[in-house]
């Protein structure tokens, strides 16, 4: 029973420090934080983040694995809610919306152009990623939710959207950086033209 509750414990500060790094990194960026702000936030010594984490970059992946898993989970989770396509890209894009409004530029600058600390880590992620989203696009053009053409040519559409978010001269003409990532998903989901035109073409 003792074994028992010390493992809970182990487990709870280990929650503990992922919990307060996560809300560090996402409102500093990886950079400007330190294991020792990590330790003291989150009432750990350094000896017990070490146990758990070799470094603060192992810690970083370890929440950014969490975060994109949670992510693939909510899209599979949206799509399989019986409603239309269109429908579920606008609860996909608010999540995202959601999502990126605990973010800090920093943090987003260090995700989507990363440092060189973290491009090993990038590299992996997008490997996993790009297949992901293929076979997502080719299950949803199988459906007819999505046109047929190389599912290829929309991962690079997206990725090229994705560039868009660093663009600070873009940037600057959004006060409302939400506003900013709903219109960049919208575009990729929806086109130039209004819904009522698109969906009278298809």
């Amino acid at each position: 029973m003792m074994a028992q509750d010390f493992g809970k414990r182990i487990s709870k500060k280990k929650r503990q420090i992922v919990s307060t790094a996560t809300d560090l990194f996402t409102k500093h960026g990886l950079k400007r934080v330190t294991v020792e702000e990590i330790c003291q936030r989150a009432g750990a010594s350094k000896m017990t983040f070490y146990k758990y984490f070799p470094n603060k970059m192992a810690l970083f992946r370890h929440i950014m694995n969490g975060m994109i898993e949670d992510g693939y989970k909510k899209l599979y989770e949206i799509d399989a809610i019986d409603i239309p396509f269109r429908e579920k890209m606008q609860k996909l894009i608010q999540y995202k919306i959601e999502l990126g409004s605990k973010m800090n530029r920093e943090f987003i600058n260090e995700m989507l152009g990363p440092v060189p600390e973290t491009m090993d880590f990038w590299q992996e992620i997008q490997v996993k990623n790009c297949q992901l989203f293929i076979d997502f696009v080719t299950k949803a053009q199988g459906r007819g939710d999505i046109r047929k053409m190389r599912p290829e040519f929309i991962l690079a559409v997206f990725n090229k959207l994705l560039e868009l978010i660093l663009d600070e001269d873009l940037r600057k003409i959004y006060t409302d950086y939400a506003e900013f990532i709903r219109e960049v998903n919208s575009f990729f989901f929806f086109g130039i033209l209004p819904v009522e035109k698109q969906e009278h073409r298809e």
